[in-house]
């Protein structure tokens, strides 16, 4: 039982002085979740040709304030590729 206890002690004892001249770091982590959305639009800047601006003219007068409709937009403009 003796041993025992004195093992204990020295477990006790090398392990505090092992950990005497430790010390405990805190890092300090900086996550930027910022994203950039580059502007691409102004490379690849495109004009509607004179076909496009009417068919977009026709589009908005027939849709007026209602919702919109894409897919009416899309045969409109489709048709200037004709």
């Amino acid at each position: 039982m003796k041993k025992m206890i004195f093992t204990a002690m020295a477990v006790l004892a090398f392990s505090a002085v092992s950990m005497a001249n430790t010390i405990e770091v805190k890092e300090e982590v900086v996550v930027n979740n910022e994203s950039k959305v580059e502007n691409t639009l102004n490379q690849d800047e495109q004009t509607a040709t004179p076909c496009e601006d009417r068919a977009i003219d026709i589009y908005e007068s027939i849709i007026g304030d209602g919702p919109d409709n894409i897919t009416l937009l899309n045969n409109l403009l489709s048709l200037c590729s004709l």
